[in-house]
């Protein structure tokens, strides 16, 4: 079952004024990072992917859409990673609205890493009917940096509000 909508109303803990404004710019840091780095990856993605010899083969171009499709989860990620930066206010932290961030970066990791082994799959399923070159393994290469840059925004989220003892 999904829920949709925010969750539970916020529960609100005190915390130090140092400490949420150490978590408001830990969060704005990395998130801005993975948004940033997922455009860029995205984009070099595509681009590479429609550059190889498999391309010409109508599966691996549907292999490069969901390679695309991947890194717009990392992008979601990083913008749930700045928008996170709202339940740490004041002196307070949303408990409750830190784990559904918590929850939902989880999710958009698993979708990023569900649509690279479907595009990693495509790839190395194309290579029978075309040679194995350097941009070959370049794409799967940034196919798991995808998956890392996902690793990267759940874990620091979870590094980050935990330490609020959230």
């Amino acid at each position: 079952m999904i829920v949709i909508g925010r969750g539970q109303p916020p529960q609100w803990v005190w915390v130090s004024a140092a400490r949420v404004q150490w978590m408001r710019a830990r969060l704005a840091v990395v998130g801005l990072a993975v948004v940033g780095a997922a455009l860029v990856f995205g984009i070099v993605l595509v681009a590479v992917g429609l550059k190889l010899p498999s391309s010409r083969n109508p599966i691996n171009v549907i292999g490069v859409m969901i390679a695309g499709l991947a890194a717009f989860w990392v992008l979601l990620a990083g913008l749930s990673l700045l928008g996170a930066r709202s339940c740490a206010q004041r002196e307070h932290v949303d408990v409750n609205g830190a784990r559904l961030v918590r929850r939902l970066l989880g999710v958009w990791w698993g979708g990023a890493i569900f649509c690279v082994l479907g595009a990693w799959f495509v790839e190395v399923m194309t290579f029978r009917r075309a040679p194995v070159m350097v941009g070959s393994a370049l794409y799967l290469a940034l196919l798991a940096v995808i998956v890392v840059l996902g690793g990267v925004a759940f874990f620091a989220a979870g590094n980050i509000l935990r330490r609020a003892r959230v």
